[in-house]
């Protein structure tokens, strides 16, 4: 009994290319429900994130109210020493 060595290697070629081609449908099927799940995460995230845009907006507001009322404290301060050592810097050059 003599067996064609290429007509062997033929069929186990085509058997090992039926076995990719089904190994590789079955990863493109679970990595379509992975990227479905996937997408319903980040919907959910993306949700989540416009509901505490008006926090973050109210967070900008009082950042910027405390930074004005900063400036302007230290601006005060800063006239009120300026004019201090204006004053004594007058006094000695008399």
């Amino acid at each position: 009994m003599m067996v064609d060595v290429e007509a062997l290697l033929t069929v186990i070629l085509y058997l090992v290319l039926i076995i990719l081609v089904l190994v590789g449908i079955v990863f493109v099927i679970k990595l379509y429900g992975t990227l479905k799940k996937v997408d319903g995460i980040l919907d959910n995230v993306d949700t989540k994130v416009n509901q505490l845009n008006g926090v973050f907006g109210i967070v900008d507001n009082v950042t910027d109210t405390i930074n004005n009322v900063s400036d302007k404290v230290s601006g005060f301060v800063y006239d009120k020493v300026n004019k201090l050592i204006d004053k004594k810097g007058n006094d000695e050059n008399e």
